[in-house]
């Protein structure tokens, strides 16, 4: 939905796997990660800002596969990894994931149908109504990007430090889950609000 968000999460999420790997010296993941972050970087070229080039449904689905199986070759490789901080680096798009099939199940939606009320929809409208007097997508859609990444990136980073710490990898995850149900539920209240404000005066006016 967002120019660059997709790509910058998985090298992201491929950089904080690459040093757990290197940190335990295993040289061969090390390198498969460093080919994927590489990889990536291509695409993020002609993708971030502007928009040139799309991962697109096959593109993102492959990349987080990729993703998905180097976790758990690491798990099977490293068995005093804890599989709660791996799960720290997926936290983004897996809460993202859930609370939407909780949204669409509560108003009475099949799961699977798609919609425009995920984070980065909501981030991005909130900056369109919020801090511009007309649309301007081509600026809204990276600057959502670069506020989303920050929130995306700090579970990774305590991913790394809790790497061999169950208790503190578990603590860490519920409380990013519960930041970003937060801060969701903020986004949505203040676009809101600021779209009932643009209403009203485009009423008056």
């Amino acid at each position: 939905g967002l120019n660059g968000l997709s790509i910058c999460w998985a090298i992201c999420a491929a950089i904080a796997m690459a040093i757990i790997a290197l940190s335990l010296q295993d040289m061969a993941v090390f390198r498969l990660l460093l080919l994927l972050i590489g990889a990536s970087i291509g695409i993020l070229f002609w993708n971030f800002p502007l928009g040139k080039i799309f991962l697109g449904d096959a593109g993102a689905y492959t990349l987080g596969h990729v993703l998905a199986w180097i976790a758990l070759l690491l798990m099977n490789r490293h068995p005093e990894i804890s599989p709660l901080s791996l799960l720290l680096i997926f936290l983004w798009p897996i809460t993202d994931m859930l609370l939407s099939m909780l949204r669409r199940k509560r108003s009475g939606k099949p799961i699977g149908q798609p919609d425009r009320l995920h984070f980065h929809q909501t981030v991005m409208r909130l900056l369109e109504i919020q801090f511009f007097t007309r649309s301007r997508r081509n600026l809204t859609n990276p600057l959502g990007t670069l506020i989303i990444l920050p929130m995306a990136i700090a579970p990774m980073v305590l991913a790394v430090v809790f790497k061999t710490q169950t208790g503190a990898a578990f603590i860490a995850f519920w409380g990013f889950v519960a930041l970003f149900a937060v801060a969701y539920r903020w986004a949505l209240r203040r676009g809101g609000q600021a779209a009932n404000r643009t209403s009203r005066k485009f009423e008056q006016s």
